[in-house]
């Protein structure tokens, strides 16, 4: 089963850094992508709906997962999951999936890296994982693990580049005690000017991420790369915008980076290639 043109467009809009990372999937799995991307898709917006409307629509989808794992999908997405399944898929990180949406909804908090690290690696992590299980026959337990620290990654990056538009909407995903330790009010940050210390925060996240991202692809053998290229695709061009909120945390706090759109072909072809 082959989802429509204008779901694979909601799922990988034109352009956008998740197209390239379809676009340099292997033919026979694209579809299987668009999927998993077009999920993450609904249960995002879901979390943003007016809050009724988002606890019916997650609910929805929790049990759309259900019906996924017992083969009786309905939705086009998880009817693409479905017909594509072998015997080594397991849908059930889907879940995992849903309730960092539903921690979206909630607007919840991370007192400590350690807990902000389980949202990361249960969201876009999770997600990252059944994508390599679309692109390797048997993935290995390092290969599923490498995936998700790949999506935390690429998850982690957009928590920092759309710092702004989440404190607008009450939303926080740093660590308080870091808040703590630098003495910064949650309120401040609401407002347009941020202190110079939340700045250097900034900075030095992007920095030691930017670090780990490095440390992680260097782990990477050679065999595993290409059932990685995908995601390693979209974690390069969220390394990029990375790159500049590391190197201009001011710019950042004041505008949402983006790449320009032959910024992202250069990079997203450098990936591909390496």
């Amino acid at each position: 089963m082959k989802l429509d043109a204008t779901l694979v467009e909601r799922a990988v809009p034109t352009g956008s850094m998740r197209y390239y990372a379809w676009l340099y999937t292997p033919e026979p799995h694209r579809d299987a992508l668009a999927a998993l991307f077009l999920i993450e898709a609904e249960l995002h917006d879901s979390a943003r709906a007016p809050h009724e409307v988002a606890h019916i629509r997650l609910q929805w989808w929790r049990e759309e997962i259900d019906r996924l794992l017992a083969g009786k999908a309905q939705h086009p997405a998880t009817l693409v999951l479905q017909t594509s399944a072998h015997p080594h898929h397991d849908f059930h990180a889907l879940h995992e999936v849903a309730l960092s949406a539903a921690q979206e909804l909630a607007n919840a908090t991370y007192e400590t890296d350690v807990e902000l690290n389980q949202y990361l690696r249960g969201g876009l992590g999770a997600l990252a994982t059944l994508a390599v299980q679309q692109l390797a026959n048997a993935p290995t337990e390092q290969l599923l693990d490498a995936a998700r620290q790949v999506g935390a990654f690429i998850r982690h990056v957009e928590i920092l580049r759309d710092l702004r538009q989440d404190f607008h909407h009450g939303r926080l995903y740093l660590p308080l005690v870091k808040l703590d330790e630098l003495n910064i009010e949650y309120e401040v940050l609401q407002g347009n000017d941020w202190p110079d210390a939340f700045v250097h925060l900034l900075k030095s996240r992007s920095q030691q991420q930017l670090t780990a991202y490095q440390t992680l692809k260097q782990s990477l053998l050679n065999n595993e790369k290409p059932l990685l290229r995908p995601l390693l695709v979209l974690a390069e061009l969220h390394a990029r915008v990375l790159q500049y909120i590391a190197d201009d945390p001011i710019t950042a706090t004041r505008e949402r980076i983006e790449l320009k759109p032959l910024q992202k072909l250069w990079t997203a072809w450098q990936a591909a290639r390496a």
